[in-house]
């Protein structure tokens, strides 16, 4: 016998005929055929590694193929469990095909049909069986597993082939069918399935141990061991489920541990493989599912699902969600799993979020502190670096990232490690340079240590997902660059660190988490430092959003984008929403529909259907007498807060800060200026400070020397600056303040 050759499998060059008669054909080149001693028609054996043998029949390839490839049918394919790309061995079976002396069917059809048509009665089953026979000698050679659509009685019913007999001992996969052989159509026949135990692996996953419990919760019903007959008569095994959460959550890494279960076939669909857009897309996705049913247990994996079966906003959106449905609902009993993935579950047709179709759905969130240190543990994977200490360290700051973020934050920080240790070598040895590093010529190279400020600049360059469409800028102000405002630093901490750091406590009071302050106070006082400064010393993600950026002209676009805000601040908790000019969204109603709709908004994802947890919303306004009363009861904008002009510590306290970061003559007093500025706020002695710098600026222009800032500077300063907030302003504020709650 001829050495063993390696072939390719690969699909037919034609397309197949409809009687299915070619289906078990395998075609090779005159060359393959001549170095294995086959000729067309001979009966060889396919051989897999880790399978058993299968037969078929060799045949002569239509055009010129490569003398490795065999090309095969999809039929073939999913009978057998072959792959396209898998390779495979092909010996000649000296013994005759043998002739099946019983093809046992099983019925398949849908149950959408079944509940229409009903079960096959015995009486009826002998002119089904009848009916059956032509299409069986039209193929003539046969597999379990096979099956055919047959119509009669205004009736098309599904039925595939479970089991043949032959005479003597079944050494063939294959038989050949004739008028003797007998047909026979029902339950009765035990079939004898090769044990399948699927299970998706969680190794290497991190942060899915929930997810992929459930997932295995599901597959139990597909395994061919499981308990699934011992369940009562009224019980249904899921048929589909759909995956969901944002970005770089981990929904297509999921999908290939799901692939990789442990499946006899796995049947990927995308809007790749469908044009959506032409007729012909319907019956590709039928047949998908047909194949998947000939070849169970099977799964069909469907990826970004909202490409292909869209909500159907208008009749001319295109959507094979019908034709899915359709797909779906006929697997009856078949052990066919459906799974899809989405980030927008939304947007997916409503068809097919139903209890009989994708009907378990697993939401992947933004992770936790745990989930991401599980998920940093996964991708550290055993490597000394970065130290278990950065890793909790990591965990505990990156609020909103996900696996993507923190892979790409991990990298970057290996990055700055590595040009570091080149950057110390370097000093060592002035000779090495940075492509010489990873080279002989440092054979005792330090080891690459990852530091927590590589970890640091790192998270400057990484912003997470969660917050990148929203995210406008990284806070960077802390308590110590807010001159002042003592009690009001204080308040703010307790209302934000209390629930991150001592929920149990607030539990064990009944006490609630805050929602919302308002910061209200004349222009310039400082209210969108306190928010910058209460995300960057909390270290939460921060959502700043400007009240009229939000106002659309178009109807309910408005309304969108503030619910839009609201998902993704809870998406990326705990966070802050920081609304600047909050009058221009929640004024008082007076019967503009617009602006009604969008304070409704807001008030009901404030305090709503839908809690708010572990997301802080902070609003500042100059015109607090104009607000909504709505909007500031308890559950809402709970904390009112007045932020009026510095007073004298304040004010000495902003010089101090300031001139810090300046060049400044003796002959400044801070103690005078502060004296001089009553009445002034934050913004306009800063402004002071400035245009006394600029004045010293225009010294050194005409003398040509350097200049440090002298009293005379401010005094000309003085002069050009004046303030802006009058008492008769101050004065409505602070009546106003007698309102607050703080």
């Amino acid at each position: 016998m001829s050495e063993a050759r390696i072939f390719t499998v690969r699909p037919l060059a034609k397309q197949p005929r409809s009687d299915l008669r070619e289906s078990f054909r395998v075609y090779l080149s005159p060359t393959s055929l001549a170095y294995l001693k086959l000729s067309p028609g001979n009966v060889c054996l396919l051989h897999v590694e880790g399978a058993p043998g299968k037969t078929a029949i060799a045949w002569n390839a239509v055009g010129d193929i490569k003398n490795t490839v065999v090309q095969a049918s999809s039929t073939l394919q999913d009978c057998y469990g072959i792959k396209l790309g898998d390779k495979l061995t092909i010996t000649k079976v000296e013994t005759e095909l043998k002739i099946a002396d019983r093809v046992q069917l099983q019925e398949c059809t849908s149950s959408e049909k079944l509940s229409k048509y009903g079960p096959l009665s015995s009486g009826d089953k002998g002119h089904w069986e009848w009916s059956i026979e032509f299409p069986l000698l039209q193929c003539e050679i046969l597999a379990v597993g096979l099956g055919f659509d047959i119509e009669l009685k205004g009736q098309r019913r599904s039925f595939k082939i479970v089991d043949i007999s032959t005479s003597g001992a079944a050494t063939q996969t294959i038989s050949r069918f004739t008028e003797r052989s007998a047909i026979k159509i029902g339950d009765d026949v035990e079939i004898v399935e090769n044990p399948v135990n699927l299970e998706v692996k969680g190794s290497g996953l991190g942060g899915l141990s929930r997810q992929i419990s459930k997932l295995n919760q599901i597959l139990v019903d597909f395994n061919s061991e499981g308990l699934l007959a011992t369940m009562p008569g009224f019980y249904r095994p899921n048929r589909g489920i759909l995956i969901y959460g944002p970005k770089g959550t981990g929904k297509s890494s999921l999908l290939q541990r799901i692939q990789s279960a442990g499946w006899k076939n796995t049947f990927v669909i995308s809007s790749n493989m469908l044009d959506i857009n032409s007729s012909g897309s319907e019956g590709q996705l039928r047949q998908i599912f047909k194949d998947a049913s000939f070849s169970q247990p099977s799964v069909v994996i469907i990826d970004q699902i909202e490409s292909i079966a869209p909500k159907r906003m208008s009749r001319e959106a295109f959507s094979l969600a019908h034709a899915l449905s359709e797909c779906i609902d006929s697997l009856g009993k078949d052990k066919v799993l459906v799974v899809a993935a989405t980030r927008h579950p939304n947007n997916v047709d409503d068809a097919l979020r139903t209890a009989h179709r994708l009907g378990v759905e697993v939401e992947i969130s933004v992770p936790t502190a745990t989930a991401r240190r599980e998920i940093l543990l996964a991708i550290r994977d055993g490597s000394a670096e970065p130290s278990d200490a950065l890793i909790n360290l990591m965990a505990e700051k990156t609020h909103g990232y996900v696996g993507a973020d923190l892979f790409a934050l991990l990298q970057i920080s290996c990055r700055r490690a590595r040009d570091r240790l080149v950057h110390d070598l370097s000093i060592l040895n002035p000779k090495i340079v940075s492509h010489d590093v990873a080279g002989d010529a440092v054979p005792d190279a330090t080891p690459l240590t990852i530091s927590e400020d590589d970890i640091t600049q790192a998270m400057l360059e990484i912003r997470p997902t969660a917050m990148r469409e929203v995210f406008l800028e990284t806070p960077k102000v802390r308590w110590s660059d807010i001159g002042g405002q003592q009690k009001l630093k204080k308040h703010l901490r307790k209302v934000i660190e209390r629930p991150l750091k001592f929920p149990e406590k607030m539990q064990r009071l009944n006490v609630r988490s805050k929602k919302g302050v308002l910061l209200y106070g004349p222009p310039g006082c400082s209210k969108t430092l306190i928010a910058k400064a209460l995300a960057t010393e909390a270290g939460l993600n921060f959502l700043a959003v400007r009240g009229a950026e939000i106002l659309n002209q178009y109807v309910g676009e408005s309304e969108r984008a503030l619910r839009d805000i609201f998902q993704k601040a809870r998406g990326a908790r705990p966070s802050i929403i920081f609304f600047d000019e909050i009058d221009a969204i929640a004024a008082k109603r007076t019967g503009s529909h617009g602006g009604v709709n969008v304070l409704t908004t807001l008030l009901n994802e404030m305090d709503g259907i839908e809690e708010l947890r572990n997301v802080l919303v902070v609003a500042a306004t100059n015109k607090p007498d104009v607000l909504d009363p709505a909007l500031m009861r308890p559950g809402r904008l709970d904390n009112i807060v007045y932020v009026g002009p510095p007073d004298f510590a304040a004010r000495k306290e902003i010089f101090t800060i300031w001139m810090g970061k300046s060049v400044i003559s003796p002959d400044v007093d801070i103690d005078e200026l502060a004296a001089k500025t009553e009445g002034y706020s934050g913004a306009e002695i800063i402004s002071l400070c400035e245009t006394a710098g600029e004045a010293a600026l225009d010294d050194e222009d005409e003398s040509g020397q350097s200049q440090d800032i002298m009293r005379h500077h401010f005094d000309s300063a003085f002069e050009r600056v004046k303030s802006q907030l009058t008492s008769e302003i101050i004065l409505e504020y602070e009546q106003w303040s007698k309102l607050s709650a703080f």
